[in-house]
């Protein structure tokens, strides 16, 4: 009987610790297999968002979906909005490898727009 009640009181303690202990969230790769540069791009937008991103001197499009995360090789990354006057507005932002980066929209500038991700 006492066998039965340490294995329970191990047991607990596992699971409290297993509970408490901080989860770390999972990196991007710096380089894909072939050696070349990756990032990781979310679409925190509701909607589906075509962005470009600049890999081996080429521009390339990539649609990405609805709140779902894509790694790109590159080393840059571009997005346009085509405004009400139709002015087109395009961010054009560097990136590293291994970063994760969010597509958002900016409400206040009625853009889109990239930030650093945690």
């Amino acid at each position: 009987m006492t066998k039965y009640i340490a294995a329970n009181v191990l047991l607990a303690c596992l699971v409290t610790v297993a509970a408490v202990k901080p989860s770390v969230a999972q990196m991007a790769p710096k380089s894909d297999r072939a050696g070349n540069p990756v990032s990781m791009i979310r679409n925190d937008a509701t909607t589906p968002v075509t962005i470009n991103y600049r890999s081996n001197s080429e521009w390339q499009q990539l649609k990405v979906g609805a709140g779902k995360d894509t790694s790109i090789t590159g080393d840059r990354i571009r997005v346009a909005t085509t405004r009400e006057d139709k002015a087109i507005v395009t961010v054009d932002l560097p990136i590293c490898p291994g970063k994760k980066y969010r597509l958002l929209w900016n409400a206040q500038a009625g853009m889109w727009d990239f930030s650093s991700a945690p």
